[in-house]
């Protein structure tokens, strides 16, 4: 349960779209990053986070790509799982002066405490009665993916082998993200209130919502980043505030880029973040070109 938690805190930045009209760079999820003051390349790949660790296998380039570095950087640093768990269990409980019959009507209540024993087995009745509605909204997404990786490792995800095959090879780990950092995400941008609402629409829509995790997968699979993007725009059931939506994507890479810029000048790095940190306007490749380096596709 605290793996399939931290996957799905990691999972909803590979699920937080936003719409845009230009094409930006795509086709890889595997990108070469030289020139300005890098004296060699860093690497940036993008990550769907359930993704089995096999799969980097798969990525043409990947293997040779994170044997060159010298260092990897992940969106937080996977050998501190633990402690990071362990913060997020508890952040993830509501206040006891909070409870769901206060979030929602007598109907809503009953209809979320029924969906949830559908999907998850319990209700607000259980043991989920006592966690914020979003810390419920992740294990449902969990739960949701996990149908279609069947007999996935929670110990071994791409992000996971990137890291672990950086510890083999004793290179340093670096953290884009503390775990503060992330409950910020997945727990402070929404009041409580809001946070039920989405839930309560999201589970109002999980027969559309179920459809678009296999057609997210294989859109993955063709690196194609301007369609990761626009394909939620396309199917937005349940709508995040512009304030949201730049909380969980725009604000969190203007901040990586703050700190990237140093780290690849001071050793050869391989990156793994979620995909759509890479995508679009305000994503880490144009980010990157703007800054003055050259951002190239690898494999292709």
């Amino acid at each position: 349960m605290k793996k399939t938690i931290l996957l799905s805190m990691l999972i909803i930045a590979t699920c937080s779209m936003f719409a845009q009209n230009a094409t930006y760079k795509t086709g890889s999820i595997l990108w070469k990053i030289s020139g300005k003051d890098l004296s060699k390349p860093s690497y940036l790949l993008g990550t769907l986070h359930y993704k089995p660790g096999e799969y980097l296998d798969s990525i043409p380039g990947a293997n040779a790509a994170l044997q060159s570095c010298e260092q990897v950087v992940g969106e937080i640093q996977m050998s501190d799982m633990m402690a990071v768990q362990m913060k997020i269990m508890q952040a993830m409980v509501m206040s006891p002066d909070t409870t769901y019959k206060m979030l929602y009507s007598e109907d809503d209540y009953q209809f979320v405490s029924e969906q949830l024993k559908t999907y998850i087995g319990s209700g607000l009745d259980g043991q989920f009665g006592a966690m914020k509605p979003a810390a419920i909204q992740m294990t449902v997404v969990a739960l949701a993916y996990a149908k279609y990786f069947p007999g996935l490792n929670l110990s071994n995800t791409i992000d996971i082998r990137v890291q672990s095959e950086a510890t083999k090879n004793q290179k340093p780990i670096i953290g884009l993200e503390t775990a503060e950092d992330q409950i910020h995400v997945l727990f402070g941008i929404m009041s409580l209130q809001r946070q039920a609402e989405a839930l309560l629409c999201n589970l109002k829509n999980m027969d559309k919502i179920m459809p678009l995790i296999p057609e997210l997968i294989e859109i993955y699979n063709k690196a194609d980043l301007d369609k990761m993007i626009l394909h939620q725009d396309e199917h937005d059931f349940c709508p995040s505030y512009p304030s949201e939506t730049d909380a969980l994507n725009k604000d969190r890479n203007n901040k990586w880029m703050v700190n990237l810029p140093g780290i690849m000048k001071d050793k050869p790095s391989f990156i793994a973040v979620g995909a759509l940190h890479l995508a679009g306007e305000d994503g880490l490749l144009n980010l990157l070109e703007k800054a003055g380096y050259k951002v190239e596709p690898v494999g292709l």
